[in-house]
């Protein structure tokens, strides 16, 4: 005995709240009845707010589940598909849609439409009832059209909201970022989801990266933004990343689902309530963008401070970590990755890790922070070119205003003199939004760093709280340090002189004295230098020194 089965449709969420789905489910129910025909209950497809328009319920919906299912046998020839009207089948072009019907029909499949009781056979099509064939036409034709037709509506309503949301900062839907709601037409902040956002700014500058903030938050049970087990690396990497913690909004076209989304037009500014100032913001994108140059020093649950700017000094390569088991016969070493690959390198020595980061540390002690030369700072002249950038802005917005109102003048005489000054202005106005958006892009980002001093005396206050914390807090110190101590060295040389710590070039060419012998060199640079070897021998000291 042939059986039949649902399908329902409608293109929209909001339709779930209305009377569609009972008003299809029904229809289907009382043609069964009528017909006798038995209707399967267990098995019923259903495209809740998939588009037929675009096909998507079939490429991606139930209705392209039915087609496997009949493929497969599951759905046997001789069966009945039952659905509401030709519409909720296909509202694709009619070339498309009559394509998809033949295709169900061939499986053995009858299309049954019970708002007229029209059912689409392989026999009917095929010649018997010419009627059935123009009817089908027609019908696709009308879906397809009356769908063009929507479209067109929705995009020119759209055009017109984007419009509004650039010139008066109006929301265009309830949608916002996660930390936002939209509340009496306003996007408002949500406090306690802000602090989070805030908190994950800060840690990530403190040196902490995306696994390390994740663990943190799930190990202290804050549920994320959308529900789900626990956060993720790639729902921080969003906030982080996402320039509307800083209150901006990009407009887009086309869809992540069609793969053909696409920014329209430049941010809109201001359009919701800031929460992350740019020097915060431009620190986190250093941050963040440092890590993913570097080695952050993590293997497993432990934070190493050396690895990542440890090289070969023989091969110039990496330094690799090994552990070599529990002190005090074995420990955690650096060794030369390309020797220990038989790549060429002669370099067998391997460095006590529990030996070279105290010497690190201690060399750093001993860093003058006075030892720093006067650098030129690059901040003010970063501010004087978006000064320059927003007059010169000006400026060209008051041209194009001019030429637009001559072009507005019935009397103008010159129209297309007029239009070509005013298509220059204009595109001179979109050429100085990005010169100005670039300048106060460098200046946030040279407002956001702390300077080598700073540095140092972070280097120096966390080194010895870490001696006094708990195994929690040590952790986090040494996520903060190991950000701190790549912004400082340059590279720890590992090689024939020992291992050698190199500072970025940012010191004065002054002498240093102490414990840790240090050295000036000059090249194309200028570059500190420090003999992290505490035993090293007095003619180890002096080819040091000499270096």
């Amino acid at each position: 005995m042939p059986k039949a089965y649902s399908y329902l449709r409608f293109s929209t969420p909001e339709q779930s709240s209305g009377d569609s789905t009972r008003r299809q489910s029904t229809a289907a129910i009382e043609w069964c009845k009528r017909k006798g025909i038995e209707l399967d209950q267990a098995l019923s497809f259903r495209d809740l707010g998939r588009s037929g328009f675009t096909g998507a319920n079939f490429r991606e919906g139930a209705l392209g589940a039915f087609f496997d299912a009949a493929e497969a046998g599951i759905v046997e020839k001789g069966s009945y598909l039952v659905i509401e009207a030709l519409d909720r089948f296909s509202r694709e072009n009619p070339m498309a849609a009559a394509d998809r019907l033949f295709r169900l029909v061939r499986l053995g499949i009858t299309l049954v439409t019970t708002d007229d009781g029209q059912e689409y056979s392989a026999e009917r099509l095929s010649g018997t009832d010419p009627s059935a064939m123009l009817l089908l036409v027609v019908k696709m034709t009308q879906a397809h059209l009356e769908s063009v037709r929507k479209s067109e509506l929705v995009g020119k309503a759209w055009r017109q909201k984007k419009a509004l949301a650039r010139t008066e900062q109006r929301p265009l839907t309830p949608r916002c970022p996660e930390w936002l709601e939209l509340r009496d037409g306003r996007f408002v902040e949500r406090p306690e989801r802000v602090a989070i956002v805030r908190r994950v700014f800060q840690e990530t500058n403190d040196g902490a990266g995306r696994r390390e903030i994740v663990r943190r938050l799930n190990a202290e049970g804050i549920p994320p933004f959308r529900g789900g087990k626990g956060w993720h690396t790639s729902s921080v990497a969003k906030v982080i990343q996402g320039r509307a913690v800083l209150g901006e909004y990009q407009p887009h076209t086309g869809t992540h689902r069609a793969r053909n989304r696409k920014p329209d037009g430049d941010p809109i500014l201001d359009f919701y309530p800031s929460i992350i100032d740019e020097v915060t913001y431009s620190r986190a994108q250093e941050a963040t963008q440092g890590r993913r140059q570097r080695s952050a020093g993590r293997k497993g649950n432990a934070v190493h401070l050396l690895q990542g700017i440890a090289r070969c000094a023989s091969c110039e390569g990496a330094m690799h970590l090994r552990n070599h088991g529990a002190p005090p016969k074995g420990g955690i070493y650096l060794v030369c990755s390309s020797h220990e690959r038989q790549a060429g390198c002669d370099n067998a020595r391997r460095w006590r890790v529990d030996r070279l980061e105290p010497s690190l540390l201690t060399a750093l002690g001993f860093v003058d922070a006075q030892a720093f030369s006067p650098l030129d700072d690059a901040t003010p002249v970063a501010v004087e070119r978006v000064t320059v950038a927003r007059v010169k802005l000006e400026a060209a917005n008051t041209r194009r205003k001019r030429w637009g109102d001559v072009l507005d003048d019935p009397d103008s005489v010159d129209d297309d003199e007029a239009k070509a000054r005013y298509s220059a202005a204009a595109a001179e106005v979109k050429a100085l939004k990005k010169e100005l958006k670039a300048a106060e892009t460098e200046a946030a980002r040279l407002a956001a760093d702390p300077g080598m001093i700073a540095r140092l005396t972070d280097a120096a206050t966390l080194s010895r709280q870490i001696e006094e914390a708990d195994a929690e807090a040590r952790r986090a110190l040494r996520i903060r340090l190991s950000g701190i101590l790549r912004e400082l060295v340059e590279r720890v040389e590992c090689g024939e002189l020992g291992a050698v710590m190199v500072l970025k070039p940012r010191l004065g060419p002054r002498r240093l004295e102490g414990v840790a012998p240090f050295t000036f060199r000059r090249d194309d640079r200028a570059v500190w230098s420090a003999l992290l070897e505490a035993d090293a021998d007095e003619a180890t000291q002096d080819a040091f020194l000499g270096w």
